[in-house]
């Protein structure tokens, strides 16, 4: 097996755990990992490139499913890569970046070679974390193309190779976060709207009731849910109002259906509804 010449840099080290890091929080908030289901081809597979290329460039053009010309040297640079993402112990996030970078390099069809590029990256991705399939991995580096273009014209392999990798990894991060960010506030408007779903129509009023009390009647709701055995002369002092105005306000509350007395006027009980 032939390495491909590469550099991978402290950031890209880095890029690595926060993807991962990502990703196990979308798998948690989607609750299952999905199946893969769109096994027409293989990504470890060279035939299958073949096969991929000969359906996504138009049928009318030269060279569709065959490498140019029938190059040996381009025959046995794709084996040899082919060998290389079989076997390497690289981790997935650096080979499928490797995989797409020398697709773009050794350039071996006369046309559709970085749309193949980014294709077979999101395929190899998905195979390593089925999660990550259906995300906008090629339509996310197509619209930073300029940037992508910009990375493939560095002078010098290996800082070529690393800013490569340094820039695919930003993508697909910046992907990921966005879709968790997406899954998390699904989530909160779910759980709003199944929250509002199941409220009672009397807790809903109440609830409307609440927004609308003044401040002497919220206090006074407050001392009666900590103690529901208080008196009105306990109430008069401690909000230090009359005690015909914390009669009135608790009519009011009453009437509103926000408190209810429970029992005698003498050894009743106050109860709050929520």
């Amino acid at each position: 097996m032939i390495k491909p010449s590469y550099q991978v840099s402290a950031e890209s080290i880095n890029l690595i755990a926060e993807i991962s890091e990502q990703i196990g929080i979308l798998e948690t908030l989607t609750g299952r990992t999905p199946e893969i289901h769109d096994e027409q081809f293989d990504p470890f597979k060279e035939d299958d490139l073949l096969r991929a290329h000969e359906k996504m460039v138009d049928g009318l053009s030269e060279g569709i499913g065959r490498y140019c010309q029938n190059d040996q040297r381009i025959q046995l640079h794709m084996a040899m890569l082919f060998d290389w993402l079989t076997h390497t112990d690289e981790h997935p996030l650096i080979s499928s970046c490797i995989f797409h970078y020398e697709l773009t390099e050794i350039h071996p069809f006369s046309e559709g070679n970085e749309r193949l590029g980014l294709y077979w990256q999101a395929l190899l991705l998905a195979r390593w974390r089925p999660i990550l399939a259906g995300l906008p991995f090629e339509t996310t580096v197509v619209e930073r193309q300029q940037e992508y273009r910009r990375v493939l014209a560095y002078i010098g392999e290996m800082a070529k190779t690393a800013h490569f990798i340094e820039f695919i990894l930003r993508c697909l991060l910046d992907i990921i976060s966005q879709e968790v960010k997406n899954k998390v506030e699904n989530k909160v408007k779910d759980k709003s709207r199944e929250k509002v779903q199941n409220k009672s129509p009397k807790s809903a009023e109440n609830e409307g009731n609440e927004a609308h009390l003044t401040k002497s009647e919220q206090r006074i709701v407050k001392l009666l849910a900590d103690d529901p055995r208080i008196t009105i002369g306990t109430i008069s002092r401690r909000l230090q109002l009359s005690e015909a105005g914390v009669n009135k306000a608790l009519a009011g509350l009453r009437k509103k259906g926000i408190i209810e007395r429970i029992g005698a006027n003498k050894n009743g009980t106050w109860k709050v509804n929520k």
